[in-house]
Parts: C-alpha cells; sequence; structure tokens
C-alpha cells in the first residue's frame, strides 16, 4: 500500500510539473511587439524648444506629453533614430499600434521606407549602411513595455 502511495505521489507531482511547463507562453521580445517601420528619413525642425531638431515624422514632445496624459493610444508610440554619417539624415524605426499610424510615411515617395516583417532584414540593412557605413542592427531598436 506505501509503494501504491508512493508512486501516487510522484506521478501526481510529475503531471502537476508538465500542465504548469505546459501552461507557460513565451514572452515576446519586446523589440518586436507592435507595428514597426523603418526609414531614412530627413532632419527637421528650427532647434527651438518648441520645435527641436528630430527627424521627420517623429512627433513633438508635446504630442507624447498629451498622449500620456489623455492615455490614448494612437499615432505613433515610440521611436529610435541614429544619425547619418552626412548629419543631414537620420534612419529611425518607429512604432505604432496600428499600422494607419504610417500612412503618411508609406505614401511619402521622397523617403526609403521599410516594413517589419515584410522586408528583410539585409535589405534594410543594406539601405541604412549608404548613410551610416557602421550601421548594426544589434544596437538599433525601440523596446515597448
Amino acid at each position: 500500500m506505501r509503494q501504491h502511495l508512493g508512486l501516487a505521489i510522484i506521478l501526481l507531482s510529475f503531471f502537476a510539473l508538465v500542465a504548469r511547463l505546459s501552461a507557460q507562453q513565451r514572452r515576446v521580445d519586446p523589440r518586436n511587439m507592435y507595428e514597426r517601420i523603418l526609414a531614412v528619413v530627413p532632419m527637421t525642425g528650427t532647434g527651438s524648444a518648441d520645435n527641436p531638431i528630430r527627424p521627420m515624422y517623429t512627433p513633438l514632445p508635446s504630442a507624447f506629453r498629451a498622449a500620456a496624459a489623455s492615455r490614448t493610444h494612437t499615432g505613433i508610440l515610440g521611436f529610435t533614430f541614429v544619425l547619418s554619417d552626412d548629419g543631414q539624415h537620420a534612419l529611425v524605426e518607429f512604432v505604432a499600434k496600428d499600422r494607419a499610424a504610417f500612412q503618411q510615411i508609406l505614401a511619402d515617395t521622397t523617403i526609403k521606407s521599410f516594413l517589419k516583417g515584410r522586408d528583410t532584414r539585409a535589405d534594410i540593412e543594406t539601405e541604412f549602411k549608404k548613410y551610416k557605413k557602421d550601421f548594426d542592427f544589434t544596437h538599433f531598436g525601440v523596446r515597448m513595455p
């Protein structure tokens, strides 16, 4: 009887462990959450507090503060950029919940843009290296919570 009880406890423990492990989900890498677009855009802005020098299509800091205050999550949620070697362009990754936030960027035929998941990393890296010779994807990207 004791042998059967011990065996039953071991089996129950094993099945509980297996059930717990199978219920866990793998977390998504924060660099792959939401919709993302990568683009080479010119720098814009006057350099004033109201209009800082920044990559084209990046929201002003006041827009981010207003969105945080109202807790709305439309438009661009975040971005990161690297200045090109000539200082006139920026290599940017934009992040949004919905691809519609990128409508204006995607419609602009004067800039080169790539959709993450559609375009290959090699194609993006080739284009970015035209503007920044030592560009490296391992040090580039927005981590969204």
